[in-house]
């Protein structure tokens, strides 16, 4: 079916990860759906859509860390370095055993783990309904318009 893969010869199968309370997985964006089960246990998400690109403090698209954030998230003291982050619009998920969470490609995610977890999630392409936010923002993935 093409619902979800889009190109289904190029799967590349399913991750699983155990996670440790505290443990987190600082902001950044990927450039696939990513739809992601938790199998086990709690973890936060803070979500932005593509669009709060420029509230991201996001290193640039030739840095090595290039899609992730310039600084922790939680360390407040920091924020003052990075004034627009305060203007980034976000939401909140606490995802628990059963819970599955969809994130469109180019989705901002910032994961803490609020307990041991078992979490698998699975990629499928590039959704091009928010490419046009990522280029804005200086990243131009195998030259997608």
């Amino acid at each position: 079916s093409e619902l979800y893969f889009v190109d289904p010869k190029a799967h590349r199968g399913i991750n699983c990860r155990f996670g440790m309370r505290g443990i987190v997985a600082e902001n950044h964006f990927d450039l696939s759906r990513n739809m992601i089960a938790l199998l086990g246990g709690k973890r936060r998400y803070i979500i932005a859509h593509p669009s709060q690109c420029k509230n991201m403090s996001l290193y640039p698209s030739v840095h090595p860390s290039g899609r992730h954030s310039t600084f922790d998230w939680s360390n407040a003291a920091e924020w003052d370095l990075h004034p627009e982050f305060k203007d980034a619009l976000v939401n909140e998920v606490v995802m628990h055993a059963g819970d599955v969470l969809y994130l469109p490609t180019a989705w901002f995610h910032y994961i803490v783990n609020l307990s041991k977890n078992i979490q698998c999630n699975i990629r499928s392409g590039i959704g091009e309904e928010n490419i046009n936010f990522v280029n804005e923002c200086g990243f131009n993935p195998k030259g997608l318009k």
